[in-house]
């Protein structure tokens, strides 16, 4: 596996392409471009190629995790787990005390990749994603960095 390194301009035609294929309603081009701008925001690379990213907000003492998305044809292979564990691990370096993040109440995968890093639910976010089929209820997770 690579290394985790900061997304540049160079990255964000694939990191849009993925974004797109990851989720049932992706983030606009130029909301991607924004939060590229705007936020820290990670990759990591098999090659040249973009196989994993993060959108990470900072506020404080805190890391909201924005959006994560790992390539459909590389999922299962523990980059999206690499990835995150090495943000986590830096954080305290950054001063951050506790990660934040949504996740759909549906993606079972998700939650048990954050439940295994040490996320605990900590509150449901009712109808916070929009889908083909309406609304879906967003679970609110949290892990205390050092715990």
């Amino acid at each position: 596996m690579s290394a985790v390194q900061p997304m540049t301009v160079d990255d964000l035609s694939q990191v849009i392409a993925l974004e797109q294929q990851a989720h049932p309603t992706p983030w606009s081009p130029a909301l991607v471009q924004r939060s590229w701008q705007d936020h820290q925001a990670w990759v990591l690379r098999q090659g040249s190629s973009v196989v994993a990213f993060a959108f990470v907000q900072r506020i404080l003492d805190e890391a909201h995790l924005l959006d994560v998305v790992v390539d459909p044809a590389y999922r299962g292979r523990g980059w999206g787990r690499d990835l995150l564990t090495e943000l986590i691990t830096r954080s305290p370096d950054e001063g951050v005390t506790i990660w934040l993040l949504e996740v759909r109440a549906s993606n079972q995968p998700a939650i048990a990749l954050y439940q295994s890093l040490g996320f605990n639910e900590m509150g449901i976010r009712r109808g916070y994603y929009v889908d083909a089929q309406g609304r879906e209820d967003a679970l609110l997770m949290g892990y205390s960095v050092g715990q």
